[in-house]
């Protein structure tokens, strides 16, 4: 008995084994599969012009897909294992059941002349005095509502000139207390504001998330790209704004990259392609490196409970 019982636990043991073992794979899998993505944007000068192409797979192309922009449109298509979506499948289904719908709504027949010439004949003439007597009820109303008006207007005319400054000057002082509050409550503001940035805590929070950040960026780097475009707007201090965004993330790109921009005229040209792999390890990496760092932890508390 004893030994059966032993054998049970042991092939119990072993299912349970086999469950954390492919749980495990699984993860790995998940982790560590590698997402190919492609990006292809060119256009010329307009927005119709302009032509895109993303596509995508992962875990050997058993999830992929496509996207597409063209002549201002967006089409899709996506695979999921033998299962296929898409934006012209759609319409398909749409129209075929559109078509095997029958029919089921005639034509609104027309009121014949007739029909129509008898109930014309068969209108009660009480409906004349009707009207004759909501006419003079509603000349009565009209009566009484200029009389209304009237006594309003002279109810208004009463008010004295003293009145009417004193209700002025309550207006002003309503108002610039207002303001003074106002004032009182930016200045509190902006003092805990300032308080709460210089905080030392907050601050290695901070630095410690511009470091992770650029790390996880640099595994976002492409394999292959070729950027080359050309740029400029009616403003050239619009350009200049723009210039400076690029500038923010050209350290990323710059030897890929091909930016020219251009002060005097308005121009929008270029060419963009971008090919490289995602891991989804180096997103779980990022935020585990950030929620283990205790400074990080207290200062995402503090921004919760935090209160201008």
């Amino acid at each position: 008995m004893l030994h059966i019982i032993l054998l049970i636990l042991k092939i119990l043991g072993l299912l349970i084994l086999g469950i954390f073992g492919l749980i495990i794979i699984a993860v790995a899998i998940v982790l560590l599969a590698p997402a190919g993505y492609m990006l292809e944007v060119s256009g010329k000068d307009t927005l119709e012009s302009m032509q895109g192409r993303l596509k995508f797979h992962w875990l050997l192309h058993l999830l992929s897909g496509e996207l597409y922009y063209e002549d201002g449109r967006f089409t899709w298509r996506m695979r999921a294992g033998w299962k296929k979506f898409g934006s012209g499948m759609e319409k398909e289904d749409d129209t075929d059941e559109m078509e095997s719908v029958p029919d089921s709504f005639g034509k609104p027949e027309k009121m014949p002349e007739a029909r129509a010439e008898e109930t014309l004949e068969k209108q009660p003439e009480a409906q004349t005095e009707e009207k004759a007597d909501s006419g003079s009820a509603g000349v009565k109303a009209e009566h009484s509502k200029t009389k209304k008006k009237t006594d309003i207007r002279k109810t208004k005319q009463k008010h004295s000139l003293y009145e009417r400054l004193k209700e002025f000057w309550e207006k002003i002082k309503y108002t610039f207390q207002k303001i003074c509050d106002n004032i009182r409550s930016l200045v509190k503001k902006k003092e805990r504001l300032t308080a709460f940035i210089q905080n030392e805590v907050h601050k290695s929070a901070f630095f410690k998330v511009i470091r992770e950040l650029r790390r996880f960026l640099k595994t976002l780097r492409p394999r292959k790209a070729d950027v080359c475009a050309e740029f400029g707007f009616t403003d050239p201090a619009v350009t200049g704004y723009v210039l400076a965004l690029i500038s923010m993330i050209y350290p990323f790109i710059g030897e890929y990259a091909e930016i020219r921009p251009d002060f005097e005229r308005k121009i929008l040209r270029g060419r963009v392609y971008v090919k490289g792999r995602i891991r989804a390890l180096h997103a779980v990496s990022f935020a585990l490196r950030l929620l283990l760092d205790k400074n990080v932890r207290t200062t995402y508390r503090h921004i919760r409970k935090f209160k201008l």
